[in-house]
């Protein structure tokens, strides 16, 4: 129930495909592989992204609450059927995404 996913499945609840396919999600980290799918089945357009999940796994470590996959949301859409526009890390965001998250998971 991650915050992309939830706000995919209610867009794609309340308006067409082809509206959303010229929408944006815009998001602080690179989505994971299952809200990267829902965005997909939702018909969302393109994705704009600060940090990459490469990012959040240095900050996350091994965290039992935040199992990463290594599986970039580029990867997951190569192999889908239709094409859905990504953009990020976006460098001049990436530290201002990280900072609030800087010594989280180590107090946790």
């Amino acid at each position: 129930n991650h915050a992309e996913s939830t706000l995919a499945r209610t867009a794609a609840d309340n308006w067409p495909g082809e509206y959303l396919a010229r929408c944006t999600l815009v998001t602080t980290f690179e989505p994971c592989a299952m809200c990267t799918g829902t965005i997909y089945w939702a018909n969302i357009g393109r994705v704009v992204y600060g940090a990459s999940e490469e990012a959040l796994l240095a900050l996350t470590g091994s965290h039992e609450e935040n199992p990463t996959l290594s599986l970039p949301c580029r990867e997951v859409l190569a192999r889908g059927q239709k094409a859905v526009e990504v953009i990020g890390p976006v460098a001049a965001l990436e530290v201002e995404m990280l900072e609030p998250h800087l010594g989280f998971w180590s107090s946790r």
